[in-house]
């Protein structure tokens, strides 16, 4: 009896067919108003040193986050310092002040709850600074005094240095580490923007010294532009910043502007030999695009999504992996900014003796994109992903004062949220396949193969001359 009252009940919740279509046309009829995303904007205030600071209250936690972001970088140093300049930002954090010793600064740290970090990259450099709001004056204090006054302590030297050896000693141990240096070495060469690894006569020049020399110029006032968001009063944290810049002496001379790129000219293949199951490659060259207010920018994103960058849709997923199961995973990137052209590559872990057919695909793939137009649905994928992922770069104060440092620091105007996402909806299929035309040359492109030649379908040879990289020989 009990299972037959089940049935009935479960009976009574399945629509009729008829319902189920009025319950359809009655969605389809709803007027729903077209969502506006406002985030709001923080004020940008001006300090007597004339740093710049963005300041966004929002009091809905006791939490209070500064952000500090430095328009120059680990390319601005001279060569000689560039390995010290990559580890700069951790002894910045761990090697103590000249007050306090690295653990005191530590028990600090912890006694107070806060955060605090440092990084330093190419072309700028960021300290991160956040903790409740009731220690702001011990989190500023503390944060600014580790920047002003680096002790660099000679046992962290030394832990940093051990450190670094290690990832010297083991830099070879993965295909990816290999490809990504192989690659850098061969497009950028030994321009400070293609170096990502320190060697062994760059950590003997380790020395306390010289990391204060460093951390004095990437860190400086001159250098910085500020964000304050969360918990606080706009007097008194412009009062604390005055308070803890005033003391701190200018920034000195002795750093460079980045020097000019030249990137590698295609078509090049290059084969580093070692033995593993999966082929890794990479191919691409200059990308020939700046990030700017332009169609052509807006149009390589939505291409460049379309081609490689949106996963399981892309046409390389579909055609490399989906369709021909060469490869587990497929992807690509088409790099712009605002002071230079960067990089079009395409990269992939093919299957060893796929590895021809696999990249003879990939390189008819990239071509596609000219000869073979996208749709307006495909475009509008795109468009839709693009827009309905980009609000998530502002989910709190936070972000939506690190979005303004990246434009300030980029040259970019305030209102670039609303630039970009206007100029990607404006673009059309026929702007894909045009700058797809222009700028993707699948007869142009270096590429870089790192496998086991003897579990190839088919020689390396039958692309293009092959150039042999011994793995010993990647420099960074």
């Amino acid at each position: 009896m009990r299972a037959l009252s089940l049935g009935a009940l479960l009976l009574a919740f399945v629509p009729a067919a008829g319902s189920a279509q009025d319950a359809r046309a009655q969605m389809q009829a709803l007027q729903i108003a077209p969502l506006r995303f406002n985030p709001p904007q923080p004020k940008k205030v001006t300090l007597s040193n004339k740093v710049v600071v963005y300041l966004l209250e929002d009091h809905t936690l006791p939490v209070i986050s500064v952000q500090l972001v430095s328009k120059v970088g680990v390319a601005n140093l001279p060569d000689s310092l560039w390995g010290v300049g990559w580890q700069a930002d951790g002894l910045l954090r761990t090697g103590g002040t000249m007050r306090l010793t690295p653990d005191s600064v530590d028990k600090l740290v912890d006694f107070y709850a806060l955060n605090i970090s440092f990084s330093t990259d190419h072309e700028l450099s960021t300290a991160g600074l956040s903790g409740l709001s009731r220690y702001t004056d011990q989190l500023v204090s503390l944060g600014f005094e580790m920047m002003k006054s680096p002790r660099d302590d000679s046992s962290r030297v030394r832990i940093t240095a051990a450190q670094q050896q290690e990832n010297w000693r083991r830099r070879n141990d993965t295909p990816g580490s290999v490809l990504g240096r192989a690659w850098s070495q061969v497009v950028v060469g030994n321009h400070p923007l293609g170096r990502s690894l320190v060697n062994p006569a760059e950590i003997a020049g380790f020395t306390s010294e010289r990391f204060r020399w460093v951390q004095e110029r990437l860190y400086c006032p001159q250098n910085f532009v500020m964000g304050v968001s969360g918990d606080f009063r706009e007097r008194e944290i412009v009062a604390l910043l005055e308070q803890q810049f005033r003391a701190w002496p200018a920034c000195k001379p002795g750093l460079r502007e980045v020097p000019p790129v030249a990137y590698a000219a295609g078509p090049r293949v290059v084969l580093i030999e070692k033995d593993v199951n999966q082929t890794n490659i990479r191919m691409g060259h200059p990308g020939g695009i700046k990030l700017a207010n332009t169609p052509d920018y807006f149009a390589s994103q939505v291409a460049d999504f379309l081609l490689g960058g949106s996963g399981f849709t892309s046409r390389l997923m579909s055609r490399v992996r989906s369709d021909s199961g060469f490869a587990y995973g497929v992807s690509s990137v088409w790099g712009a900014d605002t002071k230079r052209e960067e990089q079009f590559f395409a990269g992939a872990q093919i299957r060893a003796e796929k590895t021809v057919a696999g990249i003879n695909l990939m390189r008819a793939v990239i071509g596609s994109m000219a000869t073979e137009p996208v749709t307006a649905q495909d475009v509008k994928l795109a468009q839709d992903n693009e827009v309905n992922s980009f609000v998530f770069r502002f989910e709190n104060p936070g972000q939506i004062v690190a979005q303004q440092l990246g434009y300030a620091v980029d040259g970019l105007p305030a209102n670039w949220f609303d630039v970009y996402l206007r100029g990607i909806q404006a673009v059309t299929p026929e702007q894909v396949r045009q700058v797809s035309q222009r700028y993707l040359h699948p007869d142009k492109l270096v590429i870089v193969v790192v496998g086991k030649p003897s579990a190839f379908d088919r020689a390396l040879s039958e692309i293009g001359p092959v150039t042999i990289l011994p793995v010993d020989s990647i420099k960074r």
